[in-house]
């Protein structure tokens, strides 16, 4: 009974102290720019909205959106989002709090924490009581989940009783499947993460020009930027709807592809002037539709041939004992890229719906990719490159039997015609020695 309740205490001791730690960091930070704001800009003082835009903060990083009279805003902050979960699984590693008992009594006080949150801040968000509680225990979960999973003994148990059901090498297979899909995603994302960058590159005289058309000063300048990168992993998975050729749009106002970037009547929002220009070159057109395909086909021929991978060998196919062993060979990469290409595309759709929101109720209400465009633009050619390279081994092995069954067949005939000569000219002499014996003998 001790045991248990020192688990409820460790429980509800991560949750205040995550909460803790994440609302003062971000009040802290809202605090300095909103000082900072009106030194500069003048006009009342702002600080005082500091503990409401926190908990606002705080509950839209959880998925909660919020309204006011002059802004709507549900767009999901994803770098405070990732970055909240695994402060949650830090501190239950810290504590040693990974059991049921702290989880459950460490959930009841974090929607505890965010009833009185939406309490605070009134009729100002979006969602209704339930769904705002549900999506805070969904960040919750998440963060206790990735602890069990990474730093306890479940994913031992669960590798144990998949080798008892499968043999070794399906496991391996299921397992690199899983390894492929985070390689390639991951992949994607630093491909997005350059397209931001490059971006910022060309476009920063037109967010200076917004700033200079606004009258900020440089302070407020600085820290209105650096608060922009709490929306950094929406703008990269955009980036990466982009650069494969869906697009995405700002509302109604902007529509920008690689063909087209059209805006009409923007806010004067500082961050809005790294958005892309058209690209004008067909060459580079090509190189960006096509990333997807050759990052696919290169991990998959990488995990195919490397020893860390699935070993695949065509020359095993010359001996006529292995050719069966072959056959497997090929079909545990199969899937394995089909593991690992549904992965991209599931994983995908996931990242495309959080990234999307609103900021406005009419012609801003759709902010974002279009989810199936989008993840068509990704899955698609991840699955082609993942086959192209699964074919690539296929034909070796088809090119390799194909060269040694000719050459076995050449060597065979070539053994057989000088034999059978040898004993078609063996009856003639037999037959010369009798004629020359009746010669003598007359």
């Amino acid at each position: 009974m001790k045991t248990v309740i020192r688990q409820w205490v460790r429980g509800i001791v991560v949750a205040l102290a995550s909460m803790a730690v994440y609302a003062i960091a971000i009040g802290c930070y809202i605090a300095l720019m909103l000082l900072v704001i009106s030194m500069e800009e003048g006009g009342d003082n702002l600080t005082g909205s500091t503990v409401t835009l926190t908990q606002a903060i705080v509950l839209l990083s959880e998925g909660s959106g919020f309204e006011t009279d002059a802004v709507t805003l549900t767009i999901i902050p994803l770098l405070l989002t990732v970055l909240l979960i695994w402060l949650i699984e830090a501190l239950i590693i810290r504590l040693k709090a990974l059991s049921i008992h702290a989880g459950a009594a460490g959930l009841v006080t974090w929607l505890i924490i965010n009833e009185s949150f939406r309490r605070s801040i009134g009729g100002g968000l979006v969602d209704p009581q339930w769904l705002v509680l549900l999506k805070a225990a969904l960040i919750f979960a998440l963060g206790y989940g990735l602890a069990v999973l990474i730093h306890s003994d479940f994913l031992k148990s669960m590798n144990m009783k998949a080798r008892e059901l499968f043999s070794t090498q399906a496991v391996r297979s299921l397992t690199l499947g899983g390894i492929i899909g985070a390689i390639v995603s991951a992949l994607y994302l630093v491909a997005g993460f350059i397209t931001v960058i490059i971006w910022i590159v060309l476009n920063n005289a037109a967010v200076v020009s917004i700033f200079n058309m606004s009258g900020m000063e440089m302070g407020s300048r600085i820290l209105t930027t650096t608060a922009m990168l709490i929306w950094l992993p929406n703008v990269m998975i955009w980036a990466i709807s982009w650069l494969f050729g869906a697009g995405f749009a700002i509302g109604e106002l902007a529509n920008f592809t690689l063909w087209v970037g059209q805006s009409n009547s923007l806010p004067a929002v500082p961050a809005f002037g790294i958005l892309p220009e058209p690209v004008t070159s067909e060459m580079w057109r090509t190189v960006a539709m096509y990333t997807p395909f050759a990052v696919a086909l290169l991990v998959g021929l990488l995990v195919l041939f490397l020893p860390q991978g699935l070993q695949y060998r065509p020359m095993k196919v010359r001996d006529a004992r292995m050719r069966a062993s072959v056959v497997l060979d090929l079909v545990y990469p199969a899937v394995s890229f089909c593991i690992g290409a549904v992965l991209v595309s599931l994983g995908f759709t996931l990242l495309f719906a959080l990234s999307n929101g609103s900021l406005g109720k009419h012609r801003l209400a759709d902010v974002g990719v279009n989810v199936m465009v989008s993840t068509r633009a990704v899955g698609h050619p991840t699955a082609l490159g993942l086959a192209t390279a699964w074919l690539v081994a296929l034909i070796g092995t088809a090119l390799v039997f194909s060269i040694f069954w000719i050459v076995g067949k050449t060597k065979s005939s070539n053994v057989t015609v000088p034999s059978a000569s040898s004993a078609s000219t063996k009856p003639k002499s037999d037959v010369s020695q009798p004629q020359e014996s009746k010669e003598e003998q007359g």
